[in-house]
Formats: C-alpha cells, structure tokens, sequence
C-alpha cells in the first residue's frame, strides 16, 4: 500500500508541475491541463485496480500451495501404511509359502517311505492311524498359518475347528470296523480317493482265501481269532470329534 500511495502522490505532482510550468514555455488552454490531470487519475485507478487482481491471484495461489502441501502430506502418509502392511503380508505370505513347501515334502515322503508298512496286515492300521494323526496335526499348523497370512491381509480367518477337532481312532477300532464290514471301508476310501482322480475301483479286487491266509501267516504266523472283537473308544480332547463327511462319487466323463 506505501508503493501504491507514493506512486499516486508523484503522478499527481508530475501533473501539478506540467500544468504550472505549462504557461512559462508554451500558452495552453486550461481544458488540455484538466485532460492531463484526468488521464493521470485514470493511470491511478487502472493501477489500483490490477493491483488489487494481483492481490487477489497471489491469496488464491497461496492457499491453493497449502492445500497442496496438505494433500502432500496425507499421501505420504498413505504411502507409509500401505507400504508397512505389504511387507506384513509378504512376511506372512513368505512364511506361510516355505512352511507350506516343507510340510508337502515332508508329508509325501511319510507316505512313500511307509507304503510298505501301511500294507502289511494288522501292524498297518497301526501305522496308518499314526501316519493319518500326523497330517490332521500338520494340517491345522497349515491353516493357523494360514489364517495368521489373512489376519495380516485384513481379511476373515477360516475356521479351524473342522481339521484341527478332529481326532484318529486306535489301530484296534480300525481292524474291528474293517473285519466288520471290510467292503463297506474299501467302498468309502475309493469314494473319497476317487474324488482326487486317482482312480480305485469301485468294489475292491477278490483275493483267493488261500492267498489271503499265506499273507497273514508270512506275517503273525497265525490267523486272527474272530471272537476277539472289542471296540475301544476313541480319545476325546476338549471337544468332541467331528464326523467327515459322507463321500459322493464324481461324475467323470465318458471316453
């Protein structure tokens, strides 16, 4: 405003002394000195004027710098969180992925390397009802891992209590259920196997009474007493066990 203030006062005083110096050099008539003092007002206003423009131009570029320097710093803000939660979720995508690989490989090599024993009769229901309490144990780690990854995700867990309540009964319940109703077991173990495509026959392949006698024999020496037939509970945990499902056969196409 001081600029503004001396630059009005000295046009005013260049207009003063052109209109006072004017009849000691050359006579003019009094209307062209109240031109001269018009224009020069109008010089002033039409300054005044664009300087209030500019004024008003520089308070609008000022706020819009301060909104930019807010929005400046929410974005970096926001940068910083989703920065912090990816490398939570490939944390926990890393640490669910090399858990996950090892626990494969470990549980294929159980498998193959105890085929043999898991054959041999009576001694591999034992074994396959341990082997079959392992993979309900790593399958819950694998879905607690699981859920750890979508907790750090920021989404809805699975529920863990269908895998990790259930339960194997001893190797005596296996041998009664299946010297109960052995074909009933080899029809619902297809069932569930050929839903894999891994293809078993439906009904179970006859084996000769005299071949299933020399097996038995290689192995105990003598042949089961079928008197004998108790069933022993299976162990309950905090929760009662829970029944898998019923097993349906899939609809595979004609070839």
């Amino acid at each position: 405003m001081k600029s503004r203030d001396a630059l009005r006062v000295a046009l005013l005083v260049l207009g003063i002394c052109g209109a006072a110096a004017a009849p000691a050099q050359t006579p003019e008539p009094v209307a062209e000195v109240g031109e001269n003092l018009a224009n020069a007002k109008a010089a002033l206003v039409g300054m005044d004027e664009r300087h209030t423009e500019l004024e008003t131009a520089n308070r609008d570029l000022a706020e819009k710098l301060r909104q930019q320097e807010k929005t400046n710093k929410e974005l970096n803000a926001s940068v910083t969180r989703l920065t912090q939660s990816l490398a939570a979720s490939q944390a926990a995508t890393r640490k669910f992925s090399g858990n996950l690989s090892r626990r494969l490989y470990r549980n294929v090599s159980r498998h193959v390397a105890a085929m043999p024993a898991v054959a041999i009769p009576y001694v591999g229901a034992g074994v396959t009802a341990a082997m079959t309490g392992l993979d309900i144990r790593e399958g819950c780690d694998a879905l607690r891992e699981l859920n750890e990854m979508n907790r750090a995700m920021q989404l809805e867990p699975e529920n863990e209590a269908p895998v990790c309540a259930m339960q194997v009964g001893p190797r005596e319940e296996i041998i009664n259920k299946v010297l109960a109703n052995w074909r009933t077991a080899y029809a619902v173990a297809a069932a569930w196997t050929n839903q894999y495509e891994i293809w078993l026959a439906p009904e179970p392949i006859p084996v000769e009474p005299a071949r299933a006698i020399e097996l038995w024999t290689a192995v105990f020496g003598s042949l089961p007493n079928p008197s004998v037939r108790t069933v022993t509970a299976a162990p309950r945990g905090p929760t009662p066990p829970i029944a898998p499902l019923a097993p349906t056969l899939p609809n595979y196409p004609a070839r």
